[in-house]
């Protein structure tokens, strides 16, 4: 450990430190740290029980006598205070808007920031016009942000990020992925991630019934829970092929590495929404992708630049679901196109979007912008 840097990482999670990110800095970055969580000016510890938290919120409140001014500013000391006192030398922010709330506070004691561009924050169009002066505000000081995707950066330069402060960085599939054998004469469709609209589960499941009716004894497992969820189980009902789909519900990552060692094929139908949100990279496809399993997925965000179009795997526009069907239905048409796939994907994975890589390329960022 370099006990010359310390950095504080910040996440908006207001109950817990949230996000898979914050979860492996504080694994594997080789520095000291603290972690801080509460609201997008992060001013609780890691640790801090609910009821910590409730007695602070309470007192806060009360001294800002319920005025959004004066509780920001008590929140901005606070953090402010924490920073002072833990002698931090840069800010770890999990998201942009993370970053550009905590900007103030660190430019008064001259800290860097480091912030992540997760997705939202730079997608969708009511969050960047609210947040377009901040954002502006924080290219101008010394900060470094990390795209998960390759368009997000032009939306970075659009609101003042230079070349040498954007860092396109995945988070990186962790080393025991790579160690998965899986089970490629299955037929055993796998996908994992929230039931929301940006994952379309809808259109998932209706490429899948389209699969079935050449291939009857291909399976799906579904993994994920969201406000989806009985809308897809109710579609699942209505086409009558509940016994080929199985819903598993949220699951633990050993959980999920046990799926992906049954299963051949890894599918996600990602698409943007209503509101503009659009996905970063997600990790579920760069975890299966390092087990070895061919993707089925959409040409959507930071999917294009982590499957490589008939040869890891195959992309379809958006939306449609039928063209997905018959991909899925082509590889299982070509058992040996599966494995090829498979490992093809888990190679490129390998040597461009490891967690090694990623943490790499974040501890050279702090230690850049940190010059130390």
């Amino acid at each position: 450990m370099d006990k010359r840097i310390k950095i504080a990482i910040a996440t908006n999670g207001r109950l817990k430190p949230m996000g898979t990110f914050s979860r492996n800095y504080i694994e594997y970055l080789p520095f000291a740290k603290i972690v801080l969580f509460g609201g997008f000016i992060p001013y609780f510890y890691m640790g801090t029980s609910q009821k910590q938290q409730k007695i602070l919120r309470y007192w806060y409140s009360l001294l800002s006598l319920k005025n959004q001014t004066k509780l920001d500013k008590l929140i901005k000391n606070r953090f402010k205070k924490i920073l002072q006192k833990e002698k931090v030398n840069c800010v770890l922010a999990e998201f942009m808007n993370t970053g550009s709330a905590i900007r103030e506070a660190c430019k008064e004691l001259n800290i860097p920031i480091v912030a992540n561009v997760l997705g939202y924050e730079i997608h969708q169009d009511a969050v960047v016009e609210k947040n377009h002066q901040e954002y502006r505000k924080l290219a101008n000081y010394k900060s470094i942000v990390v795209p998960v995707a390759k368009n997000m950066i032009p939306k970075l330069k659009n609101v003042g990020f230079l070349d040498s402060q954007i860092i396109f960085s995945p988070l990186g599939a962790r080393d025991e992925f790579f160690e998965i054998n899986p089970d490629y004469s299955s037929k055993r469709f796998i996908a994992i991630g929230r039931f929301a609209e940006m994952k379309s589960p809808l259109s998932t499941i209706k490429a899948f019934h389209k699969v079935l009716k050449n291939f009857p004894n291909a399976k799906l497992t579904f993994a994920g829970d969201g406000e989806l969820f009985e809308d897809t189980k109710n579609l699942v009902d209505q086409l009558s092929i509940q016994d080929s789909v199985e819903f598993v519900g949220w699951i633990s990552p050993e959980e999920q590495i046990n799926l992906l060692s049954k299963s051949a094929i890894f599918i996600q139908h990602s698409v943007t929404t209503s509101i503009g949100d659009a996905e970063g990279t997600p990790v579920a496809i760069l975890e299966a992708s390092a087990a070895g399993l061919p993707i089925v997925s959409t040409k959507h965000g930071g999917i294009v630049d982590t499957v490589i179009d008939g040869k890891t795997g195959y992309l379809v526009d958006e939306n449609d679901w039928e063209e997905m069907g018959n991909r899925m239905e082509e590889l299982l048409r070509s058992p040996e196109l599966i494995e090829e796939f498979g490992q093809n994907g888990r190679q490129f994975i390998l040597e461009n979007f490891s967690m090694k890589k990623h943490i790499e390329e974040i501890e050279k960022a702090i230690r850049t912008i940190v010059k130390l």
